[in-house]
């Protein structure tokens, strides 16, 4: 296995991953963990595949924890496999693959434990899990002497910190998007639609070698309209742009797996006084947060130092009411920990967030985002850091 280019990484990479995860499973007494869902598959396996597209198609993983894992897949599969999954132990289910698929084969691996095994499934912690709920019940009552717990917070916690080389991943997804930016900057006008932005982005991130475009919505300050779906990001529409408005853009895409997602926000030929001053506002939040960022504090700390700037920028109501400001970004756009007053998770070196403060003022959403790494001693910003002033382009 991973004897060709199509490997994300190393064997030993693999074996790092898995090792932390056992040391939590050893600590919650779990025999097993049950992976049903794509990002876990591909963190845990290497295998990646366009069939997850397919809701119809079933693709199990089971660590245990002191067995080899075992990768369940349909036939067609097991080619991708050989190529890019360190998962040596690879099983097969026959058609029909459409229903109840994979489910007798998967009961005959978790059997392999031995009877009162325990075994961890994503059920919980912002975890969907993708086998369907009929089949999961098959499962069970397939194996009644098993116990099943949900082992979502074991995952994310093994996701945490990133290694270098995952790092090394997000770096490039996020300088590609930097590019991409810079093109859309240099290109955007009134005449064009939100659709010829989203276009433009969506081709840019490609061509300079993106996996896919993503994340790309964007929140409109249009003179004369007062709509309520301008009030935060949205989806792009046929709508033709006009100077005078004020746009905030989100942009982002996945190179090899993983996530870039930060926010840019510009004037579009002119720009009022009062949008230049909320701006430079979401900016100082912006700042206090990413500069308090380094190993060992709350990362609740980030939201009260961006809400103690908005207040005495003279928004104190508003303040009173943001509870969060972002979240960690890695194979998944939006992972845990996230920036949130109720969240006391200690950073620490390897995490990657997307710092992102926000307001509503002067009738326009205002927000700014940077992806940040912790690093031994404090941060680094990957974005090239947002202009002090409103751009007006």
């Amino acid at each position: 296995m991973l004897t060709s280019q199509y490997a994300d990484f190393d064997a030993c990479e693999y074996e790092r991953r898995l090792t932390g995860l056992r040391d939590l499973m050893s600590r919650d007494r779990l025999d097993a963990v049950l992976i049903t869902t794509d990002t876990n598959h591909r963190y845990f396996t290497g295998h990646w595949t366009h069939r997850w597209g397919h809701k119809f198609t079933s693709l199990f993983a089971l660590l245990p924890l002191e067995r080899d894992p075992v990768l369940i897949v349909p036939p067609l599969e097991t080619g991708m496999c050989e190529e890019d999954a360190w998962v040596e132990d690879l099983r097969t289910y026959q058609p029909p693959i459409r229903v109840r698929a994979g489910v007798s084969l998967l009961t005959e691996v978790i059997r392999e434990l031995g009877p009162g095994a325990r075994v961890g499934a994503e059920t919980g912690g912002v975890l969907w899990s993708r086998m369907p709920y009929d089949d999961f019940g098959q499962l069970k009552s397939n194996l009644p002497g098993v116990e099943f717990t949900d082992a979502s917070q074991l995952l994310w916690k093994t996701r945490f910190t990133k290694s270098s080389a995952e790092i090394e991943y997000i770096r490039q997804a996020v300088g590609i998007t930097n590019r991409s930016y810079r093109t859309l900057f240099d290109t955007v006008r009134p005449g064009m639609t939100e659709r010829d932005l989203y276009s433009l982005l969506c081709v840019e991130h490609l061509k300079r070698g993106m996996d896919a475009p993503g994340s790309i919505t964007l929140a409109a300050c249009i003179p004369g309209d007062a709509r309520s779906s301008n009030r935060s990001l949205r989806r792009h529409t046929e709508r033709v742009l006009t100077e005078g408005e004020l746009i905030a853009h989100d942009a982002g895409g996945v190179y090899r797996g993983y996530w870039s997602d930060y926010t840019r926000m510009f004037g579009l030929g002119r720009a009022v006084q009062k949008h230049k001053d909320a701006y430079r506002t979401v900016h100082e939040c912006l700042q206090a947060a990413v500069g308090t960022i380094r190993p060992g504090i709350p990362i609740s700390d980030l939201v009260r130092v961006s809400n103690m700037t908005l207040k005495r920028a003279g928004y104190a109501e508003q303040a009173r009411h943001v509870t969060g400001i972002g979240h960690a970004i890695g194979l998944d756009i939006i992972e845990p920990p996230f920036i949130e007053l109720e969240d006391d998770t200690l950073l620490e070196e390897g995490m990657v967030l997307t710092v992102e403060p926000s307001l509503y003022t002067e009738g326009a959403y205002f927000m700014l985002e940077e992806d940040v790494v912790v690093t031994d001693s404090g941060f680094e910003i990957l974005s090239e850091p947002a202009p002090e002033d409103l751009p007006v382009l």
